[in-house]
């Protein structure tokens, strides 16, 4: 059998990436043109092009996800592309990284699509994940161009580095964790050292500066607060009980990244479980410097020391600052590379080429189960018993009220967010603003005196809302000298059940919007 040749094997990824994503592109497609849980949101930040959107993330997907919508509109298709994009690119730059640890370029293939035996990466990817795509993609990236730095260590390496590092900084602000985790497992080896000691560092530091000065600015003039906002998402409970969240903390470190690896994990344990004694002999190695190579760098050693760096920084985040809100999706940064380390255990574990035969059947098996899953995910959300499904919402039927009411322009004023992002798919040129916390008002259009003004709310979903945001709809409403209409719309299903009728309240109005 001819030996397949590195570039083949590059190809070969990205051709198995576009794969994936057009498969399942295709399948929620097919389900639904509804959008769901966080694109949602993403869709309403998406109207416009600006520094900031809100100080809870960084607006580099929104920013790619709007140069997306200029060409396919604000509709799901628009997620779908830059999603599998994304994580067709991870998989391509986790194989040039994977390139530097293995001879063998199927190994490197396998290593590089690995994360499809992560919970994480197989399910959550497909419906729950904005802002962490990018981040993983940031990751690949970041990490191949640094490999690359120490390799040539030319002025341009340096340059790229940082200017992907500034990247990585915008998709979310965990970013930084990475870095320093990254940074810490490089300063062990002498090599690597070498190569941020060079005064050059400073180009790859003042560019990733450069890159996220304009957030910073935005951040700065209005006036958020990061460290008030990680000590409410991730210390929710350290100024109440100091002892409870350090124990919490420490607990959930040393579990949380396991449930992050699995199943890849709990597989490589039962199906090689020869790994564990090679994998127990590599952390002693790694804990030894006595018994490292000096000369050159070891990217095997590196993986390790980034995923122990990984534990040290959970434990630590726990201990100094009572973090306790560690879950396995906030996990990305700090071992989306473990994956490749536990690939080198399998392949060394002896007979190289029937275990790559294993795993890759186990790869595929995985795979094409999860697919079957997601089928049955998908046709569940579709059936009567489904209470709370977003993708089954009818949408169109409260557009075209909308449109025979009046209003094809103007400003929308939805009451929570999935009417919000929804509703721009119909009406992309509108203003869409959002009353459900976080609040979102974009910029003002230019008068237009054909535009109108709709205000949506969807009846029976008050405990979506907290009482402010029901407060001000009521106040908005009440401003109009204009009565409530009511849109019914029965599942043709199963028209009787009252779990399958949706009702909404609109006002559509020449008025000009209240202030906002």
């Amino acid at each position: 059998m001819a030996r397949l040749s590195w570039r083949s094997g590059l190809i070969s990824v990205v051709a198995l990436g576009l794969a994936y994503g057009l498969v399942h592109a295709a399948l929620r497609l097919w389900v639904s043109n509804n959008i769901a849980i966080d694109d949602i949101k993403s869709n309403v930040y998406a109207q416009t092009l600006e520094l900031g959107y809100i100080a809870k993330q960084p607006p580099l997907y929104e920013w790619l996800l709007w140069l997306v919508q200029q060409m396919t509109g604000p509709t799901l298709p628009s997620f779908l592309v830059l999603k599998y994009a994304l994580l067709t690119a991870t998989f391509a730059f986790l194989y040039l990284v994977a390139k530097r640890i293995f001879a063998d370029p199927k190994w490197a293939m396998l290593a590089a699509l690995s994360p499809l035996l992560l919970y994480q990466i197989a399910w959550n990817v497909h419906e729950g994940v904005t802002q962490t795509i990018a981040l993983v993609c940031a990751v690949a990236v970041t990490t191949w161009l640094f490999m690359r730095l120490v390799e040539r260590g030319s002025l341009g390496s340096y340059a790229a580095f940082g200017f992907a590092a500034g990247l990585g900084l915008l998709t979310k602000y965990n970013f930084v964790v990475y870095l320093v985790v990254l940074v810490a497992s490089a300063w062990l080896q002498p090599s690597l050292r070498a190569r941020f000691i060079d005064r050059r560092i400073f180009v790859s530091i003042v560019l990733a500066c450069v890159v996220i000065a304009p957030v910073a600015y935005w951040l700065f003039t209005e006036r958020h607060d990061l460290l008030a906002l990680y000590r409410t998402s991730m210390s929710p409970i350290a100024e109440t009980d100091w002892f409870k969240a350090r124990v919490i903390g420490v607990t959930r470190a040393l579990w949380v990244p396991f449930g992050f690896l699995f199943p890849l994990d709990l597989i490589v344990l039962i199906v090689f479980p020869a790994t564990v004694w090679i994998g127990w002999s590599a952390i002693k190695d790694a804990v030894n410097p006595r018994k490292w190579d000096h000369r050159k760098p070891d990217w095997r050693l590196f993986l390790l020391h980034m995923t122990m760096a990984g534990f040290v920084v959970l434990i630590l985040g726990a201990l100094l600052t009572g973090a306790t809100h560690y879950l396995e999706r906030y996990m990305h940064p700090l071992f989306l590379l473990t994956p490749l380390w536990l690939v080198t255990l399998v392949e060394q574990t002896g007979n190289a080429s029937r275990k790559l035969k294993i795993l890759a059947t186990v790869l595929v098996a995985a795979t094409l189960l999860g697919l079957s899953f997601r089928i049955g995910d998908l046709w569940r959300n579709m059936a009567l018993e489904c209470r709370h499904c977003r993708i089954v919402v009818p949408y169109e039927p409260l557009a075209a009220a909308l449109q025979t009411a009046g209003f094809h322009s103007g400003t929308i004023i939805a009451a929570d967010r999935e009417e919000a992002g929804n509703l721009r798919r119909f009406f992309p040129d509108a203003r869409i603003v959002r009353i459900e916390r976080p609040r979102y008002v974009p910029p003002p259009k230019p008068f237009d005196p054909r535009s109108k003004l709709a205000v949506v709310w969807r009846e029976n979903r008050e405990h979506r809302l907290s009482k402010a945001d029901r407060d001000e709809l009521a106040k908005i409403i009440r401003s109009f000298d204009v009565k409530p209409e009511q849109l019914v719309v029965r599942s043709p299903q199963s028209p009787a059940e009252a779990k399958h009728v949706w009702r909404w309240g609109f006002i559509v109005t020449d008025d000009s919007p209240p202030r906002q």
